[in-house]
Parts: structure tokens; C-alpha cells; sequence
């Protein structure tokens, strides 16, 4: 009579482990196409959030020095020649908030056409600029319109006038610490003063690499 008793009851135990195990079976492992697209799920996110990470946290207006230098690039012409590419400078103070800033801007281009046209000019303008803060970078656009006192020397006679200029371009700044930044930029400078002999096109690009020191 145990022995019988003990039979169906062995039975239905070794049913139960079955359907158990054929319900719960062990998946099979990743492929290396499965780890990619989960790798490319979840690199998306987690650029966002170092990005948002890096950030500023709190919204601040700056007060910003800044010293550059670089290249002009003149595309104009004139009559004695073609006007030949220069080094450049400019200095600015301004302040920058997160998505925007303002600068008073002063510059110097010169260039010479030939061996009878010789011209410098120091542009000043007011400068606004877009900004979009993404933790150590921060690229710009920029514009800007002002006055430019300038001086022609043509055949050893000096000629001197102020003129209306602009300028638009955009760059990049990248922001060590709380103090210090360095940034590169490109604009186009419009730029045409009139003399007693003609008007002269020194329209032409500016590059510029720059170090700004900031002040909370």
C-alpha cells in the first residue's frame, strides 16, 4: 500500500518540474548586433546628460577683458594694386549672460596696394552676440556696427577721414575655470572710407584668436 501511495505522488511532482522548466528557460546570450543597438540606445542619453552635467547650473552675467590676434584678409581692389593680407589686433570689455552678451570692440587693420597706397584704420563698434552655453564650449554668433577714424598715405600724402563699418561672423570660446577663455572667430568686415582721391574698398575677413579673462 506505500508503495503505491508513493508512485503517483513522484509523478506529479516530476510533471510539475517540467512545466516549470519549460516556462522559465534560460535566454540565450546577446549577440554583438543586440549589444550595438543597445550601446547605440543608450549613448544618446548619456551625451545628453554629460552635456547637461557640464553646464552652468545658475544663470550669470559676466564681465569679460579680452586681447586678440590674427589675420585681415582684404577682398577688395583699387587702382594702384591689390591689397595685401595683414596682421591684426583688437581689444574688447563687455559682459556675457548665458544666451547673450554685448561688447565695445576696437580694432586695427592696415593693408597696401602696390608701392603708392598704404591704408590703416581702427575700427570701434558695439557688438551683440548669441551664445549657446554647452559646458566648456560655447559657440557664437555675432554683429556688430560702428566708426572707423582712418588714414591713407598715397604718394607720401596723408589723407585722413572716418568712416562707417560693420561686422558679422560667428566662433567658438572655450571656458577654463571661472576666470579664464580662449576663442576663435571669423567675420566679415565692411569697410569703405572716403578721401578727397576716391572711395577705398577695404572690405575683407577677419580671423581672430582670442583670451578673454572673466570677472563674476
Amino acid at each position: 500500500m506505500g508503495g503505491v501511495c508513493h508512485r503517483p505522488l513522484t509523478l506529479r511532482k516530476l510533471s510539475g518540474i517540467a512545466a516549470f522548466s519549460a516556462a522559465f528557460q534560460v535566454p540565450p546570450p546577446p549577440t554583438g548586433y543586440d549589444l550595438a543597438v543597445t550601446f547605440r540606445r543608450s549613448a544618446g542619453p548619456l551625451l545628453l546628460l554629460a552635456l547637461l552635467s557640464a553646464a552652468p547650473a545658475t544663470a550669470r552675467a559676466e564681465f569679460s577683458a579680452a586681447i586678440s590676434g590674427g589675420a585681415y584678409l582684404p577682398s577688395g581692389s583699387s587702382p594702384f594694386g591689390a591689397f595685401q593680407a595683414r596682421p591684426s589686433a583688437a581689444l574688447s570689455v563687455g559682459w556675457d549672460s548665458d544666451y547673450f552678451g554685448g561688447a565695445i570692440w576696437a580694432g586695427i587693420v592696415s593693408t597696401q596696394a602696390g608701392v603708392l597706397l598704404q591704408e590703416n584704420c581702427f575700427p570701434v563698434m558695439a557688438r551683440v552676440r548669441g551664445r549657446l552655453p554647452l559646458g566648456v564650449a560655447v559657440p557664437f554668433v555675432f554683429g556688430g556696427v560702428g566708426f572707423a577714424p582712418s588714414r591713407a598715405l598715397l604718394d607720401l600724402v596723408r589723407f585722413d577721414t572716418v568712416a562707417f563699418t560693420a561686422q558679422a561672423g560667428a566662433g567658438v570660446d572655450l571656458v577654463f575655470g571661472d576666470m579664464f577663455t580662449i576663442g576663435v572667430e571669423g567675420g566679415y568686415l565692411w569697410l569703405a572710407p572716403s578721401y578727397p582721391f576716391g572711395t577705398v574698398d577695404l572690405d575683407g575677413t577677419l580671423l581672430l584668436a582670442t583670451f578673454a579673462l572673466r570677472f563674476p
